[in-house]
């Protein structure tokens, strides 16, 4: 197996581990709910479960300021050795916390805890695997390369939705929120020795090794918003399309059960959805090193304005089933997720790459992923059931009004001094 090809495998199947333990939070928090919130603050028991998976994000972005200038100047690779090894025990705590009936309040303040970690060990992974890809991929393989890691990131979701889905079906709604909730979590800290093991193989990158980068100096954030800022603000409109799409789906069972009224077969649903967003996100990737990136970016945010925010009013008429509701939106997102990660990336000089990708995708998923579940659920609690589909449309309107001046580079030579 050739370096790239390789590389691109531990990668995708690395970032498809971790974030299935990022994302079991949501997909598991009528359980986490009932468990760790059981008496109502006020703002309902479902409402803490979101605010601690927004907890997450935030810690996510807030160390990624020191953590992702790190990243430009010791190497990637010593920082995903200790990400996943702080996933891992953080993910495993989650899985053995008592509950609030045995430990009272102490229990949500561990689960706090818990989450926190996880974002920590998140905060470098899918910005800095798409700058280490990137690396080693030839300009004409670079959306294809990075476009696998993004499917990768999808698929963990695939996984997690199919996980819950096993467990509903095998032990039953009473026996999930009792004990069984736990499984998932117990698996995602044993399957993080495997991406342990598979991180130690990997080498530095190219570009990152090269004389011309080891010569440059890195930049702070806060050069970075002072020379770059309109690249940043790219950055951040383009990650925000992918994490507000991606908080959308992860809302869905909740959605269909609290707002649709339907049965458990609902994690089925999330299954069949990230399937398809996955699928279409690499053949759209592969299809941006052929036709460029702002194509992409462009008709998927037009579909996305044009057609989500009905497909929404039809679902909740009846009109529609959720697949056929939620299918504009994964078409035209995967157009988005095909493009994005390797549109970033070009944003950039290599000296400040690291820094800016993350700090571009970690602020985006912050704001726009993590806060996005307590938000939809607040405008549906107070009877915007359209929201779900608005939101979506909104971040896909800043997007595509920050394209029209934006040059696509998908064909440059990706090297130290661009």
């Amino acid at each position: 197996m050739n370096l790239t090809l390789r590389l691109t495998v531990v990668t995708s199947f690395c970032v498809t581990l971790e974030f299935y333990n990022f994302t079991l939070l949501i997909f598991l928090a009528n359980a986490i709910s009932l468990n760790f919130f059981p008496t109502p603050f006020g703002i309902g028991n479902i409402m803490p479960v979101f605010m601690v998976f927004f907890a997450g994000y935030l810690a996510r972005f807030i160390v990624g300021l020191i953590y992702s200038h790190g990243g430009d100047q010791p190497g990637r690779k010593p920082y995903y050795i200790h990400s996943t090894v702080l996933m891992s025990l953080s993910t495993l705590g989650i899985a053995l916390i008592p509950g609030h009936d045995i430990i009272g309040n102490i229990a949500p303040l561990l689960l706090l805890c818990c989450r926190l970690i996880q974002g920590v060990s998140f905060v470098g992974e899918v910005p800095g695997f798409a700058v280490f890809a990137s690396g080693y991929s030839r300009k004409n393989s670079r959306g294809r390369v990075t476009g696998l890691i993004v499917s990768s990131l999808t698929f963990s979701n695939i996984l997690a939705s199919g996980a819950v889905w096993f467990i509903h079906s095998w032990f039953g709604e009473q026996a999930v929120n009792t004990w069984a909730w736990r499984i998932p979590f117990v698996l995602g800290a044993v399957i993080g020795l495997i991406s342990l093991w598979l991180r130690y193989s990997l080498a530095e990158t190219p570009v990152f090794e090269s004389p011309g980068h080891a010569k440059r100096k890195t930049l702070p954030v806060t050069s970075l918003m002072k020379d770059y800022r309109s690249q940043m603000l790219r950055g951040v409109s383009l990650a925000a399309a992918p994490a507000v799409t991606t908080s959308v789906l992860l809302f869905m069972p909740r959605f269909q059960q609290q707002y649709l009224h339907q049965p458990t077969s609902r994690f089925m649903g999330s299954f069949v959805f990230f399937t398809i967003l996955a699928t279409l996100s690499f053949i759209f990737a592969i299809l941006s090193d052929r036709v460029g990136r702002l194509p992409l970016i462009r008709y998927g945010s037009i579909m996305i304005i044009a057609t989500v925010p009905a497909s929404t009013f039809f679902l909740l008429n009846g009109i529609i089933n959720p697949v056929m509701a939620l299918l504009p939106l994964l078409i035209a997102q995967g157009m988005i997720n095909g493009a994005y990660e390797s549109s970033m990336v070009k944003l950039f000089p290599a000296g400040a790459r690291y820094t800016a990708v993350a700090f571009c995708h970690n602020l985006a998923f912050c704001i726009f992923g993590g806060a996005t579940p307590m938000l939809l659920e607040w405008l549906c609690n107070n009877g915007w059931l359209l929201s779900p589909g608005l939101w979506p449309a909104i971040a896909s309107f800043v997007l595509m009004g920050l394209s029209l001046h934006w040059k696509d580079r998908y064909q440059d030579k990706l090297n130290p001094e661009i």
